[in-house]
């Protein structure tokens, strides 16, 4: 039923309209009746089949100069009025399957009327069969056009029902996924900012390192509690919180180098190329950069051990921006929550099992899986773009593009 709908839809009018020319087109030149028609009948119908192509926006105009034509045509002398009632009756159909209130009743009337007036003679002598025959032609398309709206009626209203019962799933899901947001998660974060918070104030805290640690524990508890609580906003009003307060464009360099900094605290040596332009991206695209050097970074310190080395590329070059991020050197590789090349327990870039090798799955993982890396592949296909990871030499690299959409 798919391309019968399509067809009879609204916008394949045109369509719908050459087919029926090209019938009549056929009826002109091959039927035989056709061949032994009059002039004055060959010019009607050609008449009939121009001013069908109004009808594709006037359908009502079309009925009546149809009729207009139809019984202009018995004055002049024509016989045949195959083609003129066949134009008549469709143009009929397509006013009432598209069109609402007065004009179809209205068409009716004026096609019934231009049908009465081509068979004038007819209706002298047998008036009676002329009126039926003339409501069955005009009638019988109204009828079928109304039905064919409201069949297409039903349809949108399905449609609109189904929509409405996605959108009410999704919202449950999304309040759903908000309340377990805050009531589990945000909690135990919350907790951990407390409790470190109280750790700085308690205890004596000799060596400058160790403040140092609690303090970027406290900053970095805090500010993943703020994110929590911005995304069950979105989650809870998608139609109202801020959905690009993540991240705007143009901070994006400021948080890019934020997650550069944070790298090069937990031991990482870091060497970033960050191209300024980044400004110009999109909002959702920004936020894809910036998820992808955090994640990318974090796995890195996490797999590659101390003082592993991690060279960041960030560029534009025409409609793409290109990421590359390449790490090793370090001590080693992961433990069992999977290291850089599998996927392991937490979900990580993949890698190593739990004597630290390069070249195994942790505990649970297997290949290039794992949640954080499936994650970022979403991210990155989502907005078009492909993104690769796996082992290079003695390390491991993260690589993606994605289209350089520009702020409006």
């Amino acid at each position: 039923m798919g391309w019968v709908e399509r067809l009879f839809a609204e916008r394949s009018t045109a369509l719908r309209l050459a087919l029926v020319t090209l019938a009549g087109v056929g009826y002109l030149t091959v039927a035989t009746d056709g061949r032994a028609m009059s002039t004055v009948d060959r010019t009607v119908a050609v008449l009939v089949l121009a001013l069908g192509f109004v009808s594709v926006r006037r359908p009502l105009v079309t009925v009546a100069a149809l009729a207009v034509v139809s019984g202009a045509g018995w004055f002049a002398g024509a016989h045949d009025d195959t083609v003129p009632a066949v134009g008549t009756a469709w143009a009929l159909f397509e006013l009432a399957a598209r069109r609402r209130g007065r004009q179809v009743p209205l068409g009716l009337a004026v096609g019934l009327a231009g049908s009465l007036v081509s068979d004038l003679d007819e209706l002298v002598t047998g008036p009676a069969d002329v009126v039926f025959a003339g409501l069955a032609v005009t009638g019988a398309p109204v009828l079928i056009g109304l039905y064919a709206r409201a069949l297409a009626d039903l349809s949108r209203q399905a449609a609109a029902r189904a929509a409405e019962q996605l959108d009410r799933v999704r919202a449950d899901e999304r309040t759903a996924i908000a309340r377990e947001l805050h009531d589990l998660v945000a909690h135990h974060v919350a907790s951990i900012v407390l409790r470190v918070g109280v750790a700085r104030t308690v205890l004596p805290l000799g060596d400058p390192r160790v403040r140092q640690v609690l303090d970027d524990v406290h900053a970095t508890g805090s500010g993943a509690l703020a994110d929590l609580r911005r995304l069950v906003e979105v989650l809870r009003e998608p139609g109202t919180a801020p959905t690009a307060a993540l991240v705007e464009p143009a901070a994006l360099p400021v948080a890019l180098d934020a997650a550069v900094d944070r790298g090069r605290q937990v031991g990482l040596t870091v060497e970033a190329g960050i191209d300024p332009d980044v400004t110009r991206l999109d909002a959702r695209t920004a936020l894809a950069v910036l998820r992808l050097t955090q994640e990318g970074l974090a796995n890195a310190a996490r797999h590659a051990g101390p003082g592993a080395l991690a060279a960041l590329t960030i560029r534009l070059s025409g409609d793409r921006l290109a990421f590359d991020l390449r790490s090793g050197g370090g001590h080693g590789g992961a433990g069992q929550d999977g290291g850089l090349g599998g996927a392991g327990q937490d979900g990580g870039l993949g890698g190593a099992g739990q004597d630290g090798g390069h070249g195994g799955a942790g505990r649970d993982g297997a290949g290039a899986g794992g949640v954080g890396l499936a994650g970022l592949r979403e991210r990155v296909e989502v907005l078009g773009g492909e993104l690769s990871a796996g082992p290079e030499g003695d390390g491991w690299r993260l690589s993606a593009w994605v289209p350089a959409k520009e702020t409006t």
